[in-house]
């Protein structure tokens, strides 16, 4: 165990040793965040039937996948924004206080559209319940760029660090010299065995911009909230 623990202390050692230099340096937090407004919402649709007749459910299903197709493409939604599942099928068995009750054949598809016009969301709540879609739907807003995202307000964290750097440097009548290293992850040495990312993307409201609906809200109902995009990172300079 003493040779276990003195194994992972040198570790420790020789990886905060990398990133932090002997010569004379300053070790800055950087932060940047921005609103952003989402350019897409996902709709997970969940059709379910259940019948004592295997062919009744599946026919229910698949009128109401047709309903669901056609007034998507109404609207203007291309097939390569929508993705359905295959149908399951399987027993619809329950138990009541023991007793194994035989509910027929229970069949379901599950259906997801990419809706990149915002302003349609409304109307395509409309045309679900026109569909006579009461079961499970979940609506998340998205960025359809996430990473393009992310990577900009790195970026702006970045040059918060280099200005704390460059300001702290001056109070000390010194000049910054280079980046020795950046990171994620914050490097002292007591956190080196808690090392978390800190750069996301999330809602404002909305519970992270989900909604979930038994049954869709009707048209001006919904309110596309804002987002926000923030990143940490952790810079080494150098000074001379």
């Amino acid at each position: 165990m003493k040779t276990i623990l003195l194994l992972l202390l040198i570790i420790s050692i020789s990886s905060f040793a990398s990133v932090i230099p002997n010569e004379p340096h300053i070790y800055v937090e950087g932060y940047a965040e921005k609103e952003i407004i989402p350019d897409q919402i996902k709709i997970s649709v969940s059709i379910v039937s259940t019948n004592l007749d295997a062919e009744v459910a599946k026919l229910e299903i698949d009128q109401k996948s047709l309903k669901i197709f056609e007034s998507t493409k109404k609207l203007g939604i291309k097939a390569n924004q929508i993705t359905a599942t295959p149908i399951q099928i399987y027993p619809a068995i329950e138990r009541d206080n023991g007793k194994r009750i035989d509910n027929g054949t229970r069949v379901s598809r599950n259906i997801d559209i990419v809706l990149k016009d915002l302003t349609k969301y409304p109307l395509l709540n409309d045309a679900l319940i026109s569909a006579g879609i009461t079961s499970k739907i979940s609506s998340t807003v998205e960025l359809a760029d996430e990473r393009a995202v992310k990577k900009n307000v790195l970026m702006l964290a970045i040059k918060d660090a280099k200005l704390k750097a460059q300001e702290i440097a001056e109070i000390q009548g010194k000049t910054l010299k280079d980046v020795y290293s950046v990171s994620e992850f914050q490097t002292r040495q007591q956190e080196t065995y808690n090392l978390h990312p800190n750069q996301d993307v999330y809602g404002q409201s909305y519970g992270a911009g989900q909604l979930r609906y038994r049954v869709p809200p009707k048209a001006g109902v919904f309110k596309i909230g804002k987002m926000r995009a923030t990143a940490t990172v952790y810079v080494v300079y150098t000074m001379e």
